[in-house]
């Protein structure tokens, strides 16, 4: 079994953002007087920030842990999806620059009733993805275009995966 997790340096951003974001909403709602709805606007702004905190949070508490029996998270929101039971193996990729030059790919691993997302900020995501591959190959998931071509732009190439066509149709 291998072990995976978020290095703090990676999540140190996040937790920066979101407390400033937190400060900015929730200190007027305490210090100052406003109107009612002012106050509830920054009141629930300051909840989402909260909420990005504690995912945040959730995150780096986290392990993932892959083996030949499966996937599955150890922490606060555990979750475990066998490779017997995969359903959908979908691997994002979100750029932050107009020019694709930067941005973090997002893997989503479904089956058995449960879902798992991990970032590529982890540690090991392309060996956890190579896994995940191997996985989906050998039980037959149909895989979107795009998400083939993530998996190659990140260096794992899949084996024999059919692929779903761009009509959504059968596969190629």
């Amino acid at each position: 079994m291998s072990a995976y997790r978020y290095p703090k340096s990676a999540l140190m951003g996040d937790y920066a953002r979101g407390g400033i974001g937190l400060a900015i909403t929730l200190l007027p709602v305490l210090a100052t007087p406003m109107m009612d709805t002012l106050r509830i606007i920054f009141a629930v702004v300051a909840l989402l920030f909260a909420g990005y905190v504690f995912r945040t949070w959730a995150r780096g508490s986290s392990v993932v842990e892959v083996d030949d029996i499966g996937i599955r998270t150890v922490g606060p929101f555990g979750r475990a999806i066998p490779w017997d039971t995969l359903e959908s193996v979908t691997l994002s990729y979100y750029s932050t620059r107009r020019d694709r030059t930067e941005g973090w790919m997002q893997l989503d691993v479904r089956g058995g009733g449960a879902a798992i997302s991990i970032e590529s900020h982890i540690d090991g995501f392309e060996e956890i993805l190579a896994r995940c591959g191997r996985a989906a190959d050998r039980v037959g998931v149909v895989l979107s275009d795009s998400t083939v071509q993530n998996f190659r732009a990140a260096g794992v190439p899949l084996v024999a995966s059919p692929v779903a066509s761009p009509a959504g149709g059968g596969t190629e």
